[in-house]
């Protein structure tokens, strides 16, 4: 009972720092430290799962299946990833449950067309209230009664794996997959520019000022959410604002708020990447933060502990 009043009290306590965090470094770091003990305490850890982990895990559980399986069919978006790689792997037709329901298939020219489809396999990447997997399971009976249906997920809680026949691993909440990043926000978001947003820039131009204009003017989209994030914290200079925010709206790239550096020139940088996106990021606060580099990636997570999602590596730090 004093271990649940004790925890009441130190939220209550993070809050009140959060209230006073709003001008004020030293709060904002209070603040961030009391946020990330608060998760130690609470065992709040958020779970991470990459898509090499899938792949791996996935080639795992189908060695433990029971049976065989006539036709492997995935719930979209996300279970239909796990799906197609079980399907590709065992040789077998696939489908959603919405093409199922029209008789069609993807299949392959070995595969007999002919072969009666009635030991199913329906995946989902994971489950958690089972209302999407309940939707497709019913969308199938009602479609074909005599067809067998196995329910499979390949990560699960363990308040929802009676939900399902099959799963592979046991994962509590809260849980970031990499294959749902662009689509799925987590909480108040800050992203780095270049490594993340768009290709980083290739070695020497920044050091030709033509040159890197017509960079940052053409450069590459590399990885665009399909939501607004509420900050992008670059180390570009403030004098290429209009430049990237062209780019910016030229790809769609939703936003509150742009940060750059307010220096006159490069060499003032001086190697202070990682120092100062710390002292940017101790100022807006947010839930996560997307970096491009390792070294920054760790030396923001050490000076923030700001969970830091590196994509250099497709690694989490927190």
């Amino acid at each position: 009972m004093m271990e649940h009043f004790n925890l009441r009290e130190f939220s209550a306590y993070c809050k009140k720092i959060m209230c006073a965090a709003h001008n004020d470094e030293t709060a904002s770091r209070i603040y961030l430290k009391s946020k990330y003990y608060s998760k130690q305490v609470t065992g709040k850890k958020i779970n991470f799962v990459t898509f090499d982990e899938l792949v791996v895990w996935t080639n795992e559980w189908l060695r433990t299946f029971p049976t065989t399986y006539d036709l492997i069919v995935g719930t979209p978006r996300s279970g239909l990833l796990v799906a197609n790689i079980i399907a590709l792997k065992l040789g077998k037709p696939l489908t959603t449950p919405e093409f199922f329901c029209q008789n069609k298939f993807w299949m392959s020219k070995q595969i007999d067309i002919n072969t009666d489809l009635v030991n199913i396999l329906l995946v989902d990447d994971s489950i958690t209230s089972g209302k999407a997997m309940e939707e497709a399971f019913n969308c199938l009976q009602l479609s074909n009664r005599e067809i067998k249906i196995t329910k499979a997920a390949l990560i699960t809680t363990e308040e929802s794996k009676s939900l399902v026949d099959l799963y592979y691993k046991i994962m509590p909440h809260p849980r970031w997959f990499e294959w749902n990043m662009m689509h799925a926000k987590k909480g108040k978001l800050a992203v780095d520019m270049d490594g993340v947003l768009c290709e980083n820039c290739p070695p020497g131009v920044d050091a030709d000022e033509k040159l890197y204009l017509n960079w940052i003017k053409n450069a590459r989209p590399y990885l665009i959410p399909a939501f607004e994030v509420d900050a992008i914290v670059s180390n570009r200079l403030e004098k290429y604002r209009s430049e990237t925010e062209r780019w910016l709206a030229q790809h769609n790239v939703r936003y509150k708020e742009l940060i750059l550096w307010d220096i006159e020139s490069k060499k003032e940088r001086n190697g202070r990447h990682a120092q100062r996106k710390v002292e940017v990021l101790v100022k807006i606060r947010p839930d996560i933060f997307w970096e491009s580099s390792l070294h920054e990636a760790q030396e923001i997570w050490k000076n923030t502990k700001i969970p830091t999602i590196c994509f250099d590596e497709m690694c989490l730090f927190e």
